[in-house]
């Protein structure tokens, strides 16, 4: 079996970005990240870090296919605002070009809604739109596509931002109103001082650890909900446009399953700092006692009131060509936006919100050829029922609209699997056992 150190390299080319930093999934088998100082790095159907449209993003890696920001440049930028004689004692180098509004004031003020005291980076002016042909698109990964999710296109003429863990920010103005490059920047500077003030505890342990999806999707969530947090607080004072988080709701409301898994973290990241503090002051406070699963980020639940269910899957494939590469879990948020490629954004929200645990075992053959056994305990029988009716459905319309095979399989009365691959890895697949304890086998 190769291990998960062996597969990091997948783990930045094969990732669904979009919003900054949201994700769709890419081939199922969690990895240690590589060598780099990403901030989230995982080969599975979650996260990763690239610039935002028209928003913001936080990453070290380059942008891929992402939403723009719609908003009209009919903003107010702060130095239009009654402010006018505000000093800051900060000399933020502006490279490769100039921004219509003072940069020093403004990470002065983000500084002084957070209450932090670091040192700001320099901003450089960077048309991030010539880093999106550099990584493969969304349906590359063959786990994105076997789950339905689709490349999307990007206005790049939207100002966009990402910011590296040194604290250093790029910015891509575009055509974008003063107003709008500023929201933009304010949260790309809430990330600088995320970085600079080691508010994230998990930073470290993305470089030296296995980081499963559902993990990688809280910590993403929890980072730019925060700075969605920061950056609305800016705009309601000091800038006359959109909020951050409305531009993320209206996008997610209006957007497919594709960004709708890239914006979740934005969205659901900020409705649960929102709910755990009431000022960017206390953003520090978000991440000193966290939830460990996007269910429990999603419901605001503390990790007491809904801990993840107890789910072992043992996973072999005798005497066949396949081979087990891994095992994942990649949580509610997950488990929603791919039941959404097919099925209404409502009902599938509805049946992931049953999700106890989940278990993707990940194999494939010498060729390349990707098959996943998806395994779902839920939180009871009735839970169970309703997923179980979405998943037969989702399943029907993936063999209808995809070239894979698919079949579900109810384990117990909590219990569901998911199988998808080539026909005959889908026949050859068996899936038994208990509501905690699931066997899959490939091959007799």
């Amino acid at each position: 079996m190769l291990s998960a150190q062996r597969l990091a390299p997948l783990a930045v080319a094969l990732l669904l970005v979009l919003a900054g930093c949201g994700a769709g999934p890419s081939d199922g088998t969690t990895t240690a990240p590589p060598e780099t100082d990403a901030s989230t790095a995982t080969d599975t159907p979650a996260s990763t870090d690239t610039a935002t449209p028209g928003e913001a993003g936080t990453s070290d890696q380059e942008p891929l296919d992402t939403p723009a920001d719609t908003t009209p440049d009919d903003g107010t930028p702060s130095d239009e605002s009654d402010d006018g004689d505000e000093t800051t004692a900060y000399d933020i180098q502006v490279e490769n070009g100039t921004l219509p509004f003072d940069v020093n004031r403004t990470f002065a003020r983000v500084q002084g809604l957070i209450g932090t005291d670091v040192e700001p980076r320099p901003v450089e002016i960077r048309n991030l739109s010539e880093w999106r042909g550099t990584l493969p698109r969304v349906a590359a990964s063959p786990l994105n596509d076997a789950l339905g999710y689709e490349n999307v296109s990007v206005n790049w003429s939207e100002p966009s931002g990402l910011t590296r863990l040194t604290g250093y920010v790029y910015v891509h103005p575009g055509a974008g109103s003063a107003a709008t490059v500023e929201r933009v920047l304010a949260h790309e500077f809430a990330h600088t001082i995320q970085y600079q003030a080691n508010m994230l505890p998990w930073l470290d342990r993305l470089r030296t650890r296995r980081i499963e999806t559902d993990q990688a999707k809280v910590y993403r969530s929890l980072q730019e909900g925060g700075a969605v947090y920061v950056a609305d607080a800016y705009t309601e004072r000091y800038l006359d446009t959109e909020t951050n988080s409305a531009f993320v709701r209206r996008q997610y409301e209006q957007g497919g399953a594709t960004y709708r898994s890239a914006l979740a973290p934005y969205l659901f990241g900020k409705q649960y700092v929102a709910h755990v503090i009431d000022s960017p002051a206390d953003l520090s406070a978000v991440y000193r006692r966290y939830p460990r699963t996007t269910e429990q980020l999603i419901h605001n639940y503390t990790r007491a009131e809904e801990p993840e269910a107890n789910l072992s899957v043992a996973a072999t494939a005798p005497a066949t060509d396949w081979q087990h590469r891994g095992d994942n879990t990649l949580g509610e948020m997950t488990t929603r936006h791919s039941l959404g490629t097919e099925l209404s954004a409502d009902r599938a929200a509805a049946a992931a919100t049953g999700w106890g645990s989940d278990t993707l075992t990940v194999f494939q053959r010498a060729d390349g050829t990707g098959g996943w056994v998806w395994v779902h305990r839920w939180d009871n029988s009735s839970e169970a029922d309703e997923a179980f009716a979405a998943l037969d459905d989702y399943q029907v319309a993936r063999q209808t609209d995809g070239d894979r095979d698919f079949r579900t399989v109810r384990v117990s009365d909590e219990t569901t699997a998911l199988v998808i691959g080539p026909e005959p890895f889908v026949d050859a697949a068996s899936v038994e056992g208990t509501t905690a304890n699931v066997t899959v086998q490939i091959g007799s």
